[in-house]
């Protein structure tokens, strides 16, 4: 049976339908694959100074921090069985994923600018290499607190020796 001059047609353009969704699916197959990559180079635009981030391929957003043994096996060997996970709790709302709440938190809670340390499931909040950082390095957490209940990530209470910081990282 003969083709009629339609099918030809339709037949032409189906191929080059499939052709451009192949086309289309490779191109962002790599783009996928380099900024993965460039994840796993440490290059993430989520990177936060002491931490090493990178994205899976479902958005999800992978968070250990530098140096750590669980980096290391994770570089080594891939995604770790233990796996800890905050829905919705990264920048852009990815969930945040790791082997350890507390580095987790702790990520979410740094900001460039500010020394950040969680004690007791509170935040403390210095201005970094601040006469008030330095102190608390060298002693541990001072008399004077300024606290806000809850008013951090993940709600936790923010605790500074001046409200003037406390705010000034809120407003970060």
């Amino acid at each position: 049976m003969k083709e009629t001059n339609m099918e030809n047609k339709m037949k032409a353009k189906l191929k080059k339908m499939t052709a451009i969704v192949f086309a289309t699916a490779a191109l962002v197959g790599c783009a996928t694959a380099e900024a993965v990559k460039a994840g796993a180079e440490g290059n993430a635009p989520y990177a936060k100074a002491g931490f090493y981030t990178t994205l899976d391929s479902d958005g999800r957003l992978w968070v250990f921090p530098e140096g750590s043994q669980d980096l290391a096996d994770y570089k080594e060997k891939g995604k770790p069985v233990r796996q800890v996970r905050r829905i919705a709790a990264g920048p852009q709302g990815q969930t945040v994923i790791s082997t350890e709440a507390e580095h987790i938190a702790a990520y979410i809670a740094a900001k460039p600018g500010f020394f950040t340390v969680i004690r007791d499931e509170r935040l403390w909040v210095l201005p970094e290499n601040s006469d008030d950082h330095k102190a608390f390095l060298e002693k541990g957490p001072p008399v004077r607190q300024v606290r806000r209940i809850a008013a951090g990530p993940m709600g936790m209470t923010v605790i500074s020796t001046e409200a003037e910081y406390i705010d000034a990282y809120l407003a970060n």
